[in-house]
């Protein structure tokens, strides 16, 4: 079974800051050397909320980061620089169980996986990033860099879960705990409606 851990993210502080990190006027590589710089500082942040969240993430680290630069690290480097502003939430028990058995109560199987794994990190970047953020991340985040779920998505999920028959659950016990988790994940995101919620599975 797939665990996972999940945090509400202020989008518009997040991307605030790395416009200002790529916001002046240098080249490219500078843009990129200082959204690693930040990373890397707040990798060793003593805070413990940042600490268990930088530890969830299946990034190389510091020490790869600084002995030799690649652009492709950049993905680590945007996942690492969402720390500072995350709060801890509610996460989904069995995500991969969300992905294969919600089909089973009338979910669309592309809905159920994008419940179960967010959507592309990607179309986080472009709702918020400036115009240079997004030309310095744009190019590294392509398909297969899943994680986050916007209040819409939140709320769509939450309406489908209300209008579940409950008839569906005859002969699928199983399911009920599994939909009573996805369920209080998606109210608890629900609370911080100019937040958006991030998800890391194991």
């Amino acid at each position: 079974m797939i665990l996972s851990r999940a945090w509400m993210l202020d989008p518009i502080e997040l991307h605030r800051e790395l416009d200002h990190l790529v916001g002046g006027p240098s080249s490219r590589q500078d843009d990129l050397l200082r959204l690693r710089d930040r990373a890397v500082e707040i990798w060793h942040s003593k805070d413990p909320i940042i600490h268990g969240y930088v530890g969830s993430l299946r990034v190389a680290g510091p020490d790869d980061w600084e002995a030799s630069f690649e652009e492709s690290q950049v993905v680590e480097w945007y996942r690492v620089l969402m720390a500072p502003y995350l709060t801890p939430s509610r996460a989904f028990h069995a995500p991969d169980l969300l992905k294969r058995r919600l089909p089973d109560l009338g979910w669309p199987p592309s809905e159920a996986r994008r419940l179960a794994l967010g959507r592309e990190l990607q179309l986080l970047a472009a709702a918020h990033a400036g115009p240079a953020a997004l030309e310095a991340l744009g190019p590294h985040l392509g398909l297969g860099h899943k994680g986050w779920l916007s209040q819409d998505d939140v709320e769509t999920a939450l309406a489908r879960f209300r209008a579940l028959d409950r008839e569906l659950f005859r002969g699928r016990q199983d399911l009920v705990p599994l939909a009573e988790n996805a369920y209080e994940v998606l109210e608890a995101a629900a609370t911080k409606p100019d937040h958006v919620l991030v998800m890391v599975s194991d």
